[in-house]
């Protein structure tokens, strides 16, 4: 419904309600869309802008990085004038320098340590080996060896073995050393490590015969150890399990027959349960 009224000499026509579909006035400081696209774009250009600048930046540097790693690796400056070798006695300088792919002139930054380290432990000769670079021209290495004690038969074949009596490599005839023979039946009970501990209490002379006296030792399928003594011309057994006392006994017996003089004519030595029992060497009577 419209109203017609006269105030103060005017003439107004309108409606008696507001018009609910009229524009509502923007605040004032309100900015406008077109302000803030705008922004909002200047901002994505700015962040592209330092985005690119930094790829940029880290673009040269490992542009500089990887030139200047080229420029050090190839400079004489670095090159191998010394290379030490220290702890190898089964092989010689120039296998280590080989297993390595090692030689001098080479660049030091660029011998990758690691590697030789793996190279040279996966000859079956050397248990441990460690490389280490001193700046600006030197190399040390320092290998450990396995030590052979026995020869060992396999498939025919004769091998070198350690102390515990884990193959090591075949016999090679051009380096042939001579070491006791080796016999483990597949039931023995003999224990390794066991074996290992006798072999270093002869190697120090805790006991009255050494490494270099014995032809071979048998570990049989019952648990007892024979030693073929080819100095002394005659055999020793015990028992594996107790195997200290036992060597005890032996060798204070040992002692006795040779105080006595009658060790050139013992057979054999064997201690069973608690004794030591000797047997002598049948008389050779001439005819």
């Amino acid at each position: 419904m419209s109203t017609l009224a006269m105030r103060q000499g005017r003439l107004k026509i309108g409606a008696k309600h507001g018009n609910r579909f009229k524009k509502a006035s923007r605040p004032a400081g309100s900015p406008s869309r077109l302000s803030s696209g705008v922004s909002l774009f200047a901002g994505l250009c700015r962040g592209a802008f330092c985005l690119t600048l930094l790829l940029g930046v880290l673009g040269a540097l490992g542009v500089g990085l990887l030139y200047g790693y080229r420029y050090v690796t190839i400079h004489p400056y670095f090159s191998l004038r010394e290379i030490q070798v220290t702890g190898n006695e089964r092989l010689n300088y120039g296998e280590v320098l080989t297993l390595g792919d090692l030689a001098l002139g080479q660049n030091c930054l660029d011998v990758n340590v690691a590697e030789v380290e793996r190279a040279l432990s996966q000859n079956p000769w050397v248990a441990q080996a460690s490389v280490r670079r001193e700046l600006p021209n030197r190399l040390f290495i320092q290998v450990q060896e396995r030590a052979p004690v026995f020869w060992v038969q396999r498939e025919g074949k004769l091998l070198y073995a350690d102390a515990s009596g884990t193959v090591i490599a075949p016999v090679e005839p051009g380096r042939f050393h001579s070491l006791p023979l080796l016999e483990v039946d597949k039931e023995s009970a003999g224990d390794s490590r066991a074996l290992a501990t006798i072999v270093g209490m002869m190697q120090s002379r805790d006991l009255p015969f050494g490494l270099g006296q014995i032809a071979w030792i048998h570990l049989t399928s019952s648990g007892d150890a024979e030693f073929q003594l080819d100095t002394e011309g005659f055999t020793l057994r015990f028992p594996m399990r107790d195997w200290r006392s036992e060597l005890s006994r032996i060798a204070a017996v040992w002692q006795d027959l040779r105080r006595r003089g009658e060790l050139p004519g013992v057979a054999s030595i064997a201690a069973v349960e608690g004794m030591v029992c000797v047997k002598r060497k049948t008389p050779q009577h001439s005819s």
